[in-house]
């Protein structure tokens, strides 16, 4: 598991800092198991997700392989399935009230740890 931070074009001077999870395994968990509190997390060649399993609501981003945010969900409750044929990651993180993606945003890595890249 590696760690990165985004930016967008579309707000300048804001970051997202979240962990990278790479392997099947970490994907499949995501943020399952983890409490409100919990850092975001991006699931890399992941074009869908699902709550199954979940405890509470997430906001889901599903971004495409050019960094541009191409659907966009605000609590979405457990037990349900989101995909995008063009996504290539998912973001996830718990909800919360503030500002989150927005779909047609476009993000870029401005940072990312050395165990993130080749994984």
């Amino acid at each position: 598991m590696g760690a990165a931070r985004l930016a967008s074009d579309e707000r300048p001077g804001r970051v997202i800092e979240l962990k990278v999870l790479t392997s099947w395994a970490q994907r499949l968990r995501g943020l399952l198991g983890t409490g409100p509190d919990a850092d975001p997390v991006m699931l890399a060649r992941c074009p869908s997700i699902h709550t199954f399993g979940m405890r509470y609501p997430i906001d889901v981003a599903l971004v495409g392989e050019l960094g541009e945010v191409l659907l966009v969900r605000r609590a979405l409750p457990p037990r349900e399935f989101l995909a995008h044929p063009d996504a290539c990651c998912a973001i996830e993180r718990p909800a919360r009230e503030g500002a989150w993606l927005e779909e047609g945003e476009h993000l870029w890595v401005t940072a990312v740890t050395p165990d993130t890249v080749g994984s």
